[in-house]
Formats: C-alpha cells, sequence, structure tokens
C-alpha cells in the first residue's frame, strides 16, 4: 500500500490477503463463518462492487445489460439495490455466501472484459436480518452524481491517476465524514474536507481557487467508502490539471478498494478514525479488533439537539436548514442521540446539520475540463453511437421542460403548453426528472419531453411580480 498504509503496517495487525483486489484473480473461497448459524439462522453475506464502462453503453446496451442483470440476480437468489447508467453499474447485493460468488462467476462469464476487471468485495457470515428483501436497480444518468454526465463525464481511461494509495481527501459527503475519517499521523499527510453536502458539489470545491491553490505542486491522494467516487474524482482532477496549464499537481493516487478494504487490512484501525458510514443495511463499519473504549474516544460528531458526543445515525433524521436559491432546504442527515429522538420527531424544522450551523455555503462554479469531445474517438460518448444532447446547465431546482404537445393545460401536467418553467421541490427532484428525460423515460402520451437545469440568472427574480397561474396562456 502506500505511505498511509506502510505507516498503520507498524502500528496496527495487519491482515494482506484483504488488501489484494479481485482483478483478475479467483473469488476468495467460501469462509467457515459463511456456514454457521447466526443468532440460529443460516448467514447472508453482503457484497459491494463498481464498474465503469468505456465507451460507454448506448441507451439500448444499457437497458439490455439491466435486464441481464436483473435475470443472473434472480437466477441465483441475489437481493440488494444498485444504480445502472451507461458509464457502468455500481451495486450493494445480498445473497448466501455460495450464490454471491456463483452471481460474480455469472458476469464474469458474461461480459470478462468488464467484470475479469472488477474487484468484487465480500463481507461473510452476517445475521439474516441485512439481507435486502428484493433487488432493485435504477436506471440513472450517472453512478456518482457529481452532475458530469454524458459528454461532461471525465474519461477514466485517458486518467494518469494511481491506485492504491493514501489519502488527503476525503471524496465523500460531510455527514458521512462526521462519524469517521483518516487521521494522517502527525506531520504527515494533510487532510482536507471538501464540506460537500453531496456529490454535484465537489466539481465545484475542486474548481475554487482556494482548493487549488491547496493542491497545487502536492502529491494528491483521494479516499472514498468503496472506490466508485474516487475514480470518478481522480479522473476529473487529472482532465483539470491537462485543461490548465497554470495548475500543477505533483501526482493523483486513491485507495483502491476504499475504507472497506482498509479496515479489512487494518482490523485494529490503522489510521482510521471513528466509524465508516455505510448505505446498506449494517449503517456502519468499525475496526473489528478496535475496543469499543477505543471507538468511544473517537467520536467527533455529535447530537444536533443537545450537542452531546454521538456517532450513529438513526431515525432518518434530516437538516432543516435552508440554503441560497435555488438549492432549497438541505436535507442531509443529522445525528441525533437516544434521549433526543421524541424531541426532533416533535420539532424536525428545529433540526440543523453542522455545516448549517457554520453557515457554510458551497462554491457554485463548475471546473473547466477536457470535454469528451475533444478526446480520442473510442472514448467519446458511446463511441460516437449516442444521440447528442444539450449539455446540461448547472443543477437547479428550476427546470426548462420542451417538446410538450399543444393540447397539454396546467391541470393535465403543471404546465403551459410548448414550452414552460417549473420550479420543482428540490434539486435533488429536479435532478430526477431531467435525468428520466435525457433517459427517454419522460413522456406525455407518445410524446418525449426535453428537460433541462435552469438556474436563475444574477438578479433574475423568478415568478415574475404579478405572476397569476393560468391552465393557459393567453392569447394574442
Amino acid at each position: 500500500m502506500s505511505e498511509l498504509a506502510a505507516a498503520s503496517s507498524s502500528s496496527s495487525a495487519v491482515v494482506p490477503a484483504q488488501a489484494v483486489p479481485t482483478i483478475n484473480r479467483p473469488l476468495p473461497p467460501v469462509p467457515p463463518e459463511a456456514r454457521r448459524l447466526v443468532e440460529g439462522k443460516e448467514p447472508i453475506s453482503i457484497l459491494l462492487f463498481y464498474q465503469y464502462v468505456e465507451p460507454p453503453w448506448t441507451d439500448k446496451e444499457c437497458s439490455s445489460a439491466l435486464k441481464h442483470f436483473l435475470a443472473l440476480g434472480k437466477e441465483h437468489s441475489i437481493c440488494g439495490r444498485g444504480r445502472c447508467a451507461k458509464e457502468g453499474l455500481n451495486c450493494t447485493l445480498t445473497g448466501n455466501a455460495a450464490g454471491l460468488r456463483a452471481f460474480c462467476e455469472a458476469l464474469r462469464a458474461w461480459k470478462p472484459e468488464l467484470f475479469n476487471q472488477t474487484d468484487f468485495k465480500f463481507t461473510d457470515g452476517l445475521p439474516a436480518s441485512r439481507r435486502f428483501k428484493a433487488l432493485t436497480v435504477r436506471k440513472t444518468d450517472e453512478l456518482v452524481a457529481y452532475g458530469l454526465a454524458g459528454e461532461r463525464a471525465p474519461a477514466l481511461a485517458a486518467s494518469s491517476a494511481k491506485h492504491p494509495d493514501a489519502v488527503v481527501i476525503d471524496v465523500r459527503n460531510a455527514y458521512e465524514s462526521a462519524i469517521g475519517h483518516f487521521a494522517p499521523p502527525e506531520g504527515g499527510a494533510t487532510l482536507l474536507d471538501p464540506k460537500m453536502r453531496n456529490s454535484r458539489e465537489f466539481p465545484k470545491w475542486l474548481a475554487d481557487e482556494k482548493t487549488k491553490e491547496a493542491l497545487s505542486g502536492k502529491k494528491v491522494l483521494m479516499y472514498c467508502t468503496g472506490g466508485i467516487r474516487c475514480e470518478r474524482a481522480t479522473a476529473l482532477l487529472d482532465e483539470m490539471v491537462k485543461a490548465d496549464p497554470t495548475f500543477r499537481i505533483s501526482d493523483i493516487t486513491m485507495v483502491r478498494g476504499g475504507v472497506e478494504r482498509y479496515m479489512r487490512t487494518f482490523p485494529e484501525g490503522g489510521f482510521w478514525k471513528g466509524k465508516n458510514y455505510l448505505f446498506d443495511r449494517r449503517l456502519e463499519q468499525v475496526p473489528e479488533a478496535k475496543s469499543s473504549a477505543a471507538l468511544e474516544g473517537d467520536v467527533e460528531s455529535w447530537c444536533a439537539v443537545c450537542a452531546a458526543p454521538w456517532a450513529a445515525y438513526r431515525g432518518q433524521f434530516k437538516c432543516a436548514g435552508r440554503l441560497p436559491p435555488p438549492a432549497g432546504v438541505c436535507a442531509v442527515p443529522v445525528i441525533v442521540c437516544n434521549r433526543c429522538s421524541d424531541a426532533a420527531t416533535a420539532d424536525p424544522a428545529s433540526l440543523r446539520c453542522p455545516l448549517c450551523q457554520e453557515g457554510y455555503v458551497a462554491p457554485q462554479a463548475m471546473p473547466e475540463v477536457v470535454m469528451a469531445d475533444k478526446r480520442a474517438p473510442d472514448q467519446r460518448l458511446g463511441g460516437g453511437r449516442a444521440k447528442k444532447q444539450r449539455p446540461l446547465a448547472e443543477p437547479s431546482s428550476r427546470v426548462f421542460v420542451g417538446s410538450l404537445p399543444f393540447v397539454v393545460d396546467a391541470t393535465a401536467s403543471g404546465l403551459f403548453y410548448g414550452s414552460a418553467f417549473v420550479q420543482m421541490g428540490s434539486v435533488e427532484a429536479a435532478t430526477t426528472a431531467v435525468g428520466a428525460a435525457r433517459e427517454g423515460r419522460l413522456r406525455i402520451g407518445k410524446r418525449k419531453l426535453r428537460l433541462n437545469f435552469a438556474p436563475l440568472k444574477p438578479g433574475e427574480e423568478w415568478p415574475a411580480v404579478g405572476f397569476v397561474q393560468r391552465e393557459r396562456p393567453l392569447s394574442g
């Protein structure tokens, strides 16, 4: 591993086998713990993996891949959730240990050029209660919502970013970092926290002049939970460097397999402090050999109600802080301790995440990067096979809707006919709608709608003063 990993090996026990990815290697055998009953029931296993596709699939290829993937999941009794996009797959799956491994081998047999390159990560011997109830894979624009889909996606094949290595940038959301992060040794690398509420803010943070100044001339290392966010983030930084001759980076590296693999390699924690936030039913991961007292000493986060030290997200409480237009409500998860659960339920509007408590507002400008149409032909979107769409504007809760049927009125659609600007409930809702339209899944009758983000211009007021909602616009 990197300097961080090497230093970790001197301070804690190491399980070298856990550091080895499964890329072009046999899958790990079913371990003894996967055969022992847990709480009187057959245990389950969890599988984490992602795989990017370059050049990206066409719409037809993506739909076909999703259909085949779901069929394989059903054949091997797999449950879980994931995202499928033209750029690949990202999944968290559950099943019995043998079934998950058979599923992975079936993926390799189906598309060996892709899935022999996949790092499949297994966690075996878990309680049956952590099994997902069904297999749900959503079709999306991006595997990671950086707002860089299609032609704006930085090319992985052309990226000079290396892996594996250590860390200086936490490429996760701030609420994930709050309960756990790397703590480099004194005199070592400086850990940078982008303070992201969501992944769309990362490219903007990276493009900010203060960030570029902090990274200039440095060896930049990134980490995330499992590696997928770093894969795209390191490629983006690499393209920014190529696009700006004044912006120079000594090296760009990432942690292959992410925190999940690091914890398996260093079961006493190494230089990890706290918990690893997870998006599956485990909720969080901790170093297996680290004592409870040591874990309590790692807590740096606090309850949003009473400010007592606490490091567990339970109850699905969300931040009610207001962000500048067009973002709307913050809505990121907040920590509430057991004692304050009833109070938070009674007054959810009072909850604020640490970023809203300090009044932090993320940078707004997207980076200038080498666009996909300037790359080699085999790296262009869909190898030149996909239909061109107008580039996405800056994400916002207001969207432009075009290609509306002329018979549509406000009651039928909430829109006027022909084209309209529509205020969505949140940026997330707008992103979902725009993504569905760009994939051809948003229609009125047989007509496919055209959607794009429509952020307000500086000084623009919308709706205009005197606006009145009508079924149809006035004639003449």
